[in-house]
């Protein structure tokens, strides 16, 4: 966690737009895994004015993400992310399965 705290803005930013993803990645937003962003944005020290576009992503559902945009030294910060929020309600659906893969291969 002390690698994630130690991320500048943008990059927390960037974090926190894939977990948004990783959230919507089934097209259905759980209480549970809008919890888990959340609780990830608050363990990160997110900027208040990050928070507030988070709860909007999570709201309207985030832009698109790149994740060639995802700094090399942080790719398995943001995997291990993403599988937190997918796994957030106890279940991961064959849509947030395929997603975890695809992201997988991306920041491998």
């Amino acid at each position: 966690m002390e690698k994630i705290k130690a991320m500048n803005a943008m990059t927390k930013r960037r974090l926190m737009q894939l977990a948004c993803v990783a959230a919507w990645s089934n097209m259905e937003l759980v209480e549970a895994e809008r919890d888990a962003v959340l609780q990830l944005a608050h363990e990160i020290e997110l900027a208040e004015g990050d928070l507030d576009l988070v709860k909007h992503w999570l709201r309207e559902g985030p832009p698109d993400f790149d994740p060639y945009d995802v700094p090399h030294e942080h790719r398995q910060s943001f995997l291990e992310a993403f599988v937190r929020v997918v796994a957030a309600d106890g279940r991961i659906d064959p849509e947030e399965s395929e997603a975890i893969r695809l992201i997988r291969e991306l920041v491998s």
